[in-house]
């Protein structure tokens, strides 16, 4: 019987690796992995973004409503009277000729010479102009004038008119030639209420608002005739260009000035914002942006005895003395946009004047 041959069949070796099934589900797999990460990375990104752009919105308007309802809250106040109620006799050469410089409470300049006075839509502020640049107002919107007396003040030592001046007791009030000052009495300093308004028995308390005419850095404060601009019409600080003495312990303070207003933003920004724009020495104005993203202001006021706010142009010339408290309504926009659209926000606070009845 021969031999079979040594050669036997070799065992076919079990496959190894994945086949290209197994490497497709794989695939399948770790892209749906990644496309779920990547989801839950743009979705965390959008509400951060979100989060983020309504952070800064409220923050933007926290800080607008604080600064414009602080001024609001102040109009007409000085150190001596808070109630809005001592007429101020305004010296100034043609005060109703600029905003920043009528307030007085005289019978022929009542409606202009509020200390606060809010602008329609619209209607001029005189030395603030309306265009395309940036800094200028925004056409169809409104504006509001807030003069007050700031609250760091001299004390007098002595007042002689003969020869207009002042003596503080301190030499670093900080005053400078130009500065618009408001002088206030004592409960002594008083004149009769007919000499200041059409009907009024008794007397009440004067103050008078007058332009420094020399430098600063001593104790002395002149009110002479002329001066800057726009400088005093007369050195008589008393009703009618009489002549009056303030007593010892009246106080001088300086005048704070500022209209609000919208305007165009300044580059690289665009869209409009919240401009404040501010008295200084002889009548210069400083242009202050507040905040971006401003896209409208709608201001209404409250008179006293009335159950609605009415806009500025429904508010009788002879009544802004009178306005008890301003809503003021900003819309916002946020600089970065959430799903296709910038964040907006339309957000509402009232300011109280301080010491007007409502």
């Amino acid at each position: 019987m021969s031999k079979r041959s040594g050669i036997h069949p070799v065992a076919r070796r079990a496959a190894r690796g994945f086949s290209l099934i197994e490497m497709m589900i794989a695939m399948v797999l770790g892209l749906l992995v990644v496309g779920a990460a990547i989801g839950i990375f743009v979705s965390n990104q959008q509400a951060y973004r979100a989060t983020e752009g309504l952070g800064r919105v409220q923050e933007n308007v926290r800080m607008a409503f604080e600064m414009m309802a602080r001024t609001v809250r102040e109009s007409g106040g000085n150190p001596c009277n808070s109630t809005n109620s001592m007429p101020l006799i305004n010296v100034l050469n043609n005060p109703a000729n600029n905003w920043w410089s009528r307030w007085g409470v005289t019978p022929a300049n009542a409606p202009l010479g509020s200390a606060l006075v809010g602008f329609a839509p619209g209607a001029a502020v005189d030395g603030l102009a309306t265009g395309a640049a940036a800094g200028q107002r925004v056409a169809g919107t409104p504006a509001l004038v807030v003069i007050s007396a700031e609250q760091r003040a001299a004390t007098v030592v002595s007042h002689t008119p003969s020869t207009q001046s002042f003596v503080v007791q301190n030499a670093n009030h900080g005053f400078q030639a130009g500065d618009l000052l408001v002088v206030c009495g004592q409960d002594s300093d008083v004149v009769s209420l007919a000499s200041v308004t059409d009907a009024g028995v008794g007397t009440v308390r004067l103050g008078g608002l007058f332009q420094m005419s020399n430098a600063g850095g001593g104790t002395t404060i002149r009110h002479a005739i002329g001066g800057s601009t726009p400088g005093n019409a007369s050195a008589n600080l008393g009703p009618a260009g009489t002549e009056f003495t303030f007593g010892a312990n009246a106080t001088i303070s300086r005048v704070q000035a500022s209209v609000w207003y919208v305007g165009n933003a300044a580059a690289p920004a665009v869209g409009s914002s919240l401009y404040q724009r501010v008295l200084g020495p002889n009548g210069a104005m400083t242009t202050q942006e507040i905040i971006q993203g401003v896209q409208a202001m709608n201001l209404t006021y409250l008179l006293p005895g009335a159950n609605a706010y009415v806009a500025a142009d429904a508010v009788p010339a002879a009544r802004w003395g009178e306005v008890a408290a301003v809503r003021i309504e900003l819309t916002l926009q946020g600089t970065q946009n959430v799903d296709g659209a910038p964040i907006t926000r339309q957000l509402v606070q009232v300011a109280n004047l301080r010491n007007r009845s409502l």
